[in-house]
């Protein structure tokens, strides 16, 4: 069972798709674990710091989505934090 994550994984929040590179971890398995990580957006286009505090989904490159928290954002790494299966867990 993979508890972590590497890779492409698309920011969705309201009309906006942004393409992100995801590092998500979570320490236990199950629908009740709560997983983090970091996104960084591809190139240079920033995450806006308008995105901290809402929620979005993350889209992963073979479609499975998850719904996240943004704890943070701007022009660096964005930590974010999710609940139930990590979104890379494969049943």
């Amino acid at each position: 069972m993979d508890n972590f994550y590497r890779g492409p994984a698309t920011l969705l929040t309201g009309a906006a798709e942004v393409p992100v590179d995801a590092a998500l971890f979570t320490e236990a398995t199950g629908p009740q674990s709560a997983w983090f990580g970091t996104i960084r957006p591809e190139g240079s286009q920033p995450l806006w710091t308008e995105l901290e505090g809402d929620t979005a989904r993350l889209r992963l490159i073979d479609g499975r989505e998850g719904r996240i928290a943004i704890r943070g954002s701007g022009f660096g790494p964005v930590e974010v934090s999710g609940e139930g299966p990590l979104p890379a867990h494969r049943p």
